[in-house]
């Protein structure tokens, strides 16, 4: 039998050679740490750190592992000192970052998103309108208290055309309707549609359903020429100028921008002075009496008379708001006082009902449905005096505030919360 004459390449036997020898420090270490277990005692565990310390030393340098670690050490600080570790390592990072982010956002849970839009709420029937060219947006801008006692109603919108309209148009006063609202439904100032209306502006609030109406282009005056108009003489009288009113496209003038006797021309931003009304000329109507001596006397502080939207502010042809509700809706005293008028007035007011509050303020209010009070009573703030209604002239269900302080009409926003 031949013997194998081969043997184990360097690095095999190299490394038998090592295992055997780790082996025999292991077994050494292992018995020294079992003595060490049983004896040591006391004053001897210093010493028998110190015999582990370099025991473990030891074999750290038989298995080669100090030299391998000291290498590593001193090449990771080399590598963090020149930047060229960081840059190594840099897309490393960002690659288990990127994967970090995508774990954590798999994790979430998004809300669920309601993308169904409310139903609108349907707009009134406003019934057919001679106008065509604009509808109105009745209500639009307008006012709710802070008290909660007004509230917005549901009103159409009117649909503005890219180009501005040049010319005059008419409309029929529909149900609820008044000058304020129908104005605002065209974007023009209460004042252009009564001027534009000789009929109604010397009484704006006895508009009547089914009358029509002359609707301008634009704020001003809309005027029939008289003898002995001009154009600079326009332009004076009603506080415009010439350059508005021959630049007009409704107007058509031309040089010499001759007037004829007749002829309606329209004077962009002009004004008249508005009559101003008091209490005794507003409706002619019965004298108001005044509170006996020793009658309740108001705070000053006005509470809302009522529930409703308002429909019409106050300006210079209407001296007070209306708010707008249904028939039979309370109407309340804005404040104690004492009754010096009740009853139904007959020309406009329809029923009503005036308190004197004994400091130098009324209030009145009207077109009532039915009036809970008569004259002579006291009332306390906030006191039901009557539910609301549509008598006299008004063209809906509301009521006719006013606020008179020393016989003048006064803004009823400015006094009430």
């Amino acid at each position: 039998m031949i013997e194998s004459q081969s043997k184990f390449p360097a690095r095999d036997g190299a490394r038998v050679a090592n295992g055997i020898r780790y082996r025999r420090v292991a077994t050494s270490i292992k018995t020294r740490i079992h003595g060490w277990h049983l004896t040591a005692k006391g004053a001897r565990a210093a010493h028998l750190a110190r015999v582990c310390a370099s025991a473990v030393h030891n074999i750290l340098e038989e298995l080669q592992l100090y030299s391998h670690l000291s290498r590593a050490w001193a090449a990771t600080g080399a590598g963090l000192r020149d930047g060229s570790l960081f840059g190594r390592f840099a897309l490393h990072l960002v690659v288990v970052f990127l994967a970090l982010g995508v774990v954590a956002i798999t994790q979430v849970t998004l809300p669920e998103v309601d993308f169904l839009l409310p139903t609108p709420t349907p707009a009134p029937e406003l019934g057919d309108r001679t106008v065509t060219t604009m509808t109105t947006n009745r209500g639009v801008d307008r006012l709710v208290g802070s008290s909660s006692l007004l509230f917005p109603a549901p009103v159409a919108h009117t649909v503005r055309t890219e180009r501005d309209r040049m010319q005059v148009i008419t409309y029929t006063v529909q149900p609820n309707d008044n000058v304020w609202a129908i104005a605002q439904g065209h974007g023009l100032k209460a004042e252009t549609v009564l001027w534009a209306n000789p009929k109604v502006e010397s009484s704006p609030d006895l508009l009547s359903v089914g009358q029509v109406l002359v609707v301008p282009p634009v704020d001003g005056i809309y005027y029939t020429v008289q003898q002995g108009d001009t154009v600079d003489k326009l332009a004076k009288t009603y506080q415009t100028t010439v350059e508005k009113i021959v630049g007009s496209e409704l107007n058509a003038l031309e040089a010499p921008y001759t007037l004829t006797v007749g002829q309606q021309v329209m004077l962009p931003d002009g004004r008249k002075k508005m009559v101003v009304a008091t209490a005794s000329n507003y409706y002619p109507m019965t004298k108001v009496g005044k509170a006996p001596a020793g009658a309740p006397t108001g705070s000053g502080k006005f509470a809302w008379p009522t529930q409703g939207y308002l429909s019409q502010r106050y300006w210079g042809g209407h001296e007070a708001i209306d708010i707008a509700n249904r028939v039979g809706v309370a109407i309340l005293a804005a404040d104690d006082g004492y009754v010096v008028q009740a009853g139904r007035d007959t020309w406009g007011y329809g029923n009503q009902v005036v308190i004197d509050h004994g400091n130098g303020y009324y209030t009145r209010y009207a077109h009532l449905d039915k009036i809970l009070v008569k004259a002579g009573d006291s009332v306390t703030k906030n006191q039901k005096i009557g539910t609301m209604g549509n008598t006299g002239r008004s063209t809906g269900p509301h009521l006719h505030f006013e606020v008179i302080y020393n016989g003048v009409r006064r803004n009823p926003l400015g006094f009430l919360p």
